[in-house]
């Protein structure tokens, strides 16, 4: 997979938020792939998102107007 910078920025971010949480309460730490399969679960049971361009919900994608 190809990140762009900012996208590896950001994940670089949370990953050090997300570890330093977990450091707190003895927990292991989560690598990439980790973090990148939990927000992909989390955005699977939203009631919907907004993602290249397409409001997507349960029920499938609608289109909008540009």
């Amino acid at each position: 997979m190809k990140l762009t910078p900012d996208t590896r920025e950001t994940l670089k971010h949370y990953k050090m938020l997300i570890n330093a949480y977990r450091r707190e309460f003895g927990l292991s730490p989560l690598n990439t792939t980790q973090i990148l399969d939990d927000i992909c679960a989390y955005l699977k049971y939203q009631n919907a998102v907004y993602i290249g361009g397409a409001f997507i919900q349960q029920a499938g994608i609608k289109k909008l107007d540009k």
